[in-house]
């Protein structure tokens, strides 16, 4: 809450079961519940596939005032979101938007909005900065960011600069700059 309001990425990184999830939900109401931060626009949750049942189970049993949609063909059809003018009339009144890193990289007009929370569940799916998948995320406006990691002991530094890249874009400097240091 703290770092979302001027704008600042933040990392939840700990190891699973530790209460990430929750944390994001809480943030997620209070926003809806104080309509500030993220000025209005709806969140966007990037996560793996196997994920996406999950959040909407505790995002219904925790807060069920928050509306959540799911932009994967596996949950909604996919005629409803596949371009940016559908997408536009299928997120109204939406609090949160979810999907797979798999169609956020295909998903061109995920980057032609700006979005309230970028969050990325299993972050770590971002390590590599060189890839089409974290080019792609990287991409997306929000007016804050959230990443979330299970195995933040696991990550070698690069990969932890690719993560704080995405969160505060520039902080650490650039790839080769941040290795030299």
């Amino acid at each position: 809450w703290l770092l979302q309001n001027p704008g600042l990425g933040a990392c939840l990184a700990d190891d699973m079961g530790l209460g990430k999830t929750i944390q994001i939900i809480s943030l997620l109401n209070r926003l809806k519940t104080e309509s500030t931060g993220a000025t209005g626009a709806p969140s966007l949750l990037i996560a793996p596939a196997s994920l996406l049942a999950n959040w909407q189970s505790e995002i219904s049993r925790f807060a069920p005032r928050l509306r959540a949609v799911c932009l994967h063909p596996s949950e909604t059809p996919a005629e409803s979101w596949r371009n940016l003018e559908r997408a536009e009339h299928f997120l109204q009144g939406c609090d949160l938007a979810l999907t797979t890193y798999g169609q956020a990289s295909r998903l061109e007009w995920l980057k032609e909005r700006t979005w309230g929370l970028l969050i990325l569940d299993e972050a770590q799916a971002i390590k590599n900065p060189a890839s089409k998948q974290t080019r792609m995320v990287k991409a997306i406006p929000a007016r804050s960011r959230i990443a979330l990691s299970g195995t933040p002991i696991e990550n070698r530094l690069g990969d932890l600069w690719s993560l704080y890249d995405f969160l505060n874009p520039g902080l650490l400097g650039n790839a080769s700059e941040f290795s030299l240091a």
